[in-house]
């Protein structure tokens, strides 16, 4: 089984920065490589561009020269005048006079005459002269070449392939109609430019690795491609980069295309070796980002170290500020927590110390001797006996109170069993005072479930007995009442008696007051409400002079009897 790699914080930190500089290394390749490739087909671009359109005007003044020659020659009176006096004597003259025209300029491959009221064309070219009779091909490609010239730009010459000659070379050829003197038509002059001139002359010493040169009118006319493509449509391959010229003259295009790969591939080669320097830069920066890194670590290292300490219960640590900034100001955090863990401890210890101090005087209050249990129950046996059946409940209430007082079952009781005992100790109470005062109880059905303070209602009782009711009266009147509200349980001890005045609810309330009212119970209350529930348990007294006197303890609902223990 392999364990799963985990990375410490500082290793995900190495990683974390050596991977950002490389995405940014990419990124930053990528962007240059784009720009730089759009650059350098825009450069690439007009450089092409210039130089087509050089070798377009080039071809344009090749072939100026050729019409001029047509032109000069058709409207040649020379030529007019031979024309209207032809015979077969005269093809020697007409030949001589078709090779001046062939001698005007060196772009000139060769001249034709077609005469088609003798049926012969007469041919001049570099080096031959020539007579022959007219044949169906010969009369074909001469009236092609008419036909196309009048729909053509006068300045454009027609593309074709020779039908005259033997070697049926590719021409340019420009064409005109000789009149003679009388107005008809005397012969057909042809000027031709050889294709390969054009070639050599426009587009050789253009044809590198990087782009190849057309010249086209629409199909391919002239290029370093094979002779069999001549005059067909130019198949232009995917992933390229076409520029083209018009020429000004003449209704061709000059057109150049190119691979984009094989332009841009110096391009490409600079860019993976900046790749490639970019990560051996990386790696070799690693070094100090990790030494960095490890010093940047150390106190987190440290504060590791002191949490692992505190962890092993060892309190009295604290992690050293190094300097002011996230770590340190972690580290004066770390420090305070500590401090505030060992306050809370401490306050932890106190506050189980006053309980038990409390619980201790909440049974020091309470009249609590066992030995008496007996007691009591033989003087009860005996009132029975004697048919004194109120002195024997009153004792059974009492021994009742005594047992519920001493009892050690916990802290906590339900509020019915509180109630009981409360109901028990104004049993004894009312007949000590003769039924002056009445009791009155109004408990909120599911209340009694709730668990309450031992001993927490009836000091609240005893002292509205004893101090706040006037026995000599007969209408004096306490009633306890238990309801839930909002989850607290509220219980209020109210009488009708004298009320007490704000400066004695004070000082009742602080333990102080010891004339009137005995504050030791009232005190008691307040402190293991406190320590019990904290600010959610309270004791609030509401007096007014004549009117009677109000106590009101809040503490949270509760149905667990451990939920508040100590």
């Amino acid at each position: 089984m392999f364990r799963k790699l985990t990375l410490k914080f500082g290793g995900r930190v190495m990683l974390l920065v050596f991977s950002v500089s490389m995405m940014i290394t990419v990124v930053m390749s990528i962007l240059f490589y784009q720009r730089s490739a759009v650059s350098l087909v825009d450069h690439y671009t007009k450089n092409v561009t210039e130089n087509l359109t050089r070798r377009t005007e080039l071809f344009d003044s090749m072939m100026k020269d050729a019409y001029l020659t047509c032109v000069c020659g058709a409207t040649d009176p020379e030529l007019q005048n031979l024309l209207s006096e032809h015979g077969e004597n005269q093809n020697e003259e007409l030949t001589v006079l078709l090779r001046k025209y062939l001698e005007r300029s060196d772009n000139i491959h060769s001249v034709y005459c077609y005469l088609p009221e003798e049926d012969v064309i007469v041919q001049v070219s570099e080096g031959s002269e020539q007579v022959q009779a007219g044949t169906d091909a010969v009369h074909t490609w001469a009236e092609d070449i008419r036909q196309q010239s009048k729909r053509n730009d006068p300045f454009s010459p027609v593309f074709n392939k020779d039908k005259v000659s033997v070697f049926h070379r590719h021409f340019f050829t420009f064409s005109k109609e000789v009149f003679r003197r009388d107005g008809g038509t005397g012969g057909i002059l042809f000027i031709n430019v050889d294709e390969r001139r054009v070639y050599f002359s426009c587009l050789r010493g253009e044809t590198d690795v990087q782009h190849d040169l057309y010249l086209m009118n629409g199909s391919l006319i002239t290029s370093g491609q094979s002779e069999s493509m001549l005059g067909t449509e130019l198949k232009e391959p995917e992933h390229i980069l076409k520029v083209s010229a018009n020429a000004q003259e003449t209704e061709y295009t000059m057109l150049s295309l190119a691979d984009r790969s094989v332009i841009t591939e110096d391009l490409k080669r600079t860019g993976n070796r900046i790749i490639l320097m970019a990560v051996f830069l990386n790696l070799l920066c690693a070094v100090p980002v990790y030494l960095l890194i490890r010093h940047l670590m150390r106190p987190l290292k440290e504060l590791e170290q002191d949490m692992n300490r505190v962890r092993e219960g060892d309190f009295t640590v604290r992690a050293k500020v190094y300097r002011e900034d996230e770590i340190g100001s972690l580290s004066e955090h770390f420090n305070e927590m500590i401090g505030q863990i060992e306050q809370l401890i401490e306050d932890l210890v106190t506050q189980r110390m006053l309980k038990k101090e409390a619980e201790i005087e909440a049974l020091q209050y309470q009249i609590t001797p066992h030995f008496m249990y007996n007691t009591l129950n033989s003087i009860k046996y005996a009132a029975i006996l004697q048919n004194a059946d109120h002195i024997a409940e009153l004792l059974q209430a009492f021994t009742e109170l005594l047992r519920m007082s001493a009892s050690d079952r916990g802290s906590f009781i339900t509020v019915g069993q509180e109630i009981h005992m409360v109901q028990n100790y104004m049993m004894l109470q009312q007949f000590r005072y003769e039924n002056s005062f009445s009791a009155e109880y109004e408990i909120e059905a599911g209340a009694e479930g709730f668990y309450v303070p031992r001993l927490l209602i009836q000091p609240l009782v005893e002292n509205a007995i004893l101090h706040g009711l006037d026995h000599g009266e007969r209408d004096n009147q306490i009633k306890i009442s238990v309801r839930q509200t909002s989850g607290l349980v509220e219980i209020k001890v109210a009488d009708n008696g004298s009320g007490m005045s704000q400066e004695e609810l004070d000082r009742l309330l602080s333990g102080q007051y010891r004339s009137k009212f005995n504050g030791i119970g009232i005190h008691n209350i307040i402190e293991r409400l406190r320590l019990y529930y904290g600010a959610d348990g309270n004791l609030e007294y509401r007096s007014f002079i004549g009117k009677g006197t109000t106590a009101i303890i809040t503490f949270p609902a509760t149905d667990d009897p451990e939920a508040y223990t100590i």
